[in-house]
């Protein structure tokens, strides 16, 4: 079992990743149509098609697959903590693990 100390820093940890998340997620989609463009360019257009289709479909897997993954880490906290997951913002959820590290 999990201290509530543990529980509070991995719901802080949780919440920063997903702020993350999203930045992120811009940053690969623009590479991949980046080199899509790229494979567009020294091959035929419709390679650079498929590629730009396959790159953002695996991305889109890696977001799904990592936000499944915050989500459960971060109801695994408030689990933890004993608190319910619709009961606060992010915010005050954060406020609320914040003091009790300290």
């Amino acid at each position: 079992m999990a201290t509530k100390k543990e529980g509070a820093q991995r719901l802080i940890d949780s919440l920063d990743s997903q702020a993350k998340i999203k930045p992120r997620l811009v940053f690969a989609a623009v590479q991949g149509v980046l080199v899509a463009m790229a494979i567009a360019w020294f091959t035929q257009w419709q390679f650079g098609i498929a590629a730009a289709l396959v790159f953002l479909l695996l991305i889109q897997f890696a977001f799904e697959r990592l936000s499944n993954s915050i989500l459960a880490s971060k109801l695994t906290a408030l689990k933890v903590l004993g608190w319910n997951e619709n009961e606060d913002s992010d915010e005050i959820l954060r406020q609320k693990a914040e003091k009790i590290l300290k």
